[in-house]
């Protein structure tokens, strides 16, 4: 059983995932084409690197349904994983902080292959809505 959290309940430490998603061939697709890019490596059934920022938001909703505004993305790409694979992307909250008045989160995120090798490491600022 999940525990869910509001935003503000979050802390640094808290474990998340695992969770597993698997990307079909088509919304693959759609992810590579809505971004403009026709590459081979699409053709070839690459899954879309810049997707690993959803996983992490998707990771932390969770824990925490709470709206909450993305603020940073940084990504790091391992390997080459394909559409139709099943991810297991698991995570943790390293850092809670406040700026100007505002909650922040930081979630790194480890996106893994089936083997588990990792594919991606996502690491994501969020922000609390002003007045959530």
């Amino acid at each position: 059983m999940t525990t869910t959290l509001a935003f503000s309940g979050v802390t640094s430490g808290t474990a998340l995932g695992p969770v597993e998603y698997t990307v079909s061939r088509a919304a693959n697709e759609r992810y590579w084409s809505s971004a403009g890019v026709d590459h081979p490596a699409l053709r070839d059934g690459a899954l879309y690197p810049p997707m690993a920022a959803n996983f992490t938001i998707l990771l932390l909703q969770t824990v925490a349904p709470d709206p909450a505004i993305q603020a940073a993305q940084r990504l790091v790409c391992h390997r080459r994983g394909d559409a139709g694979t099943t991810l297991t992307v698991r995570g943790t909250v390293t850092e809670r902080y406040e700026k100007r008045g505002r909650e922040y989160a930081v979630v790194e995120a480890e996106i893994t292959l089936p083997d588990g090798d990792p594919l991606w490491t996502s690491t994501a600022t969020f922000v609390a809505p002003q007045g959530a």
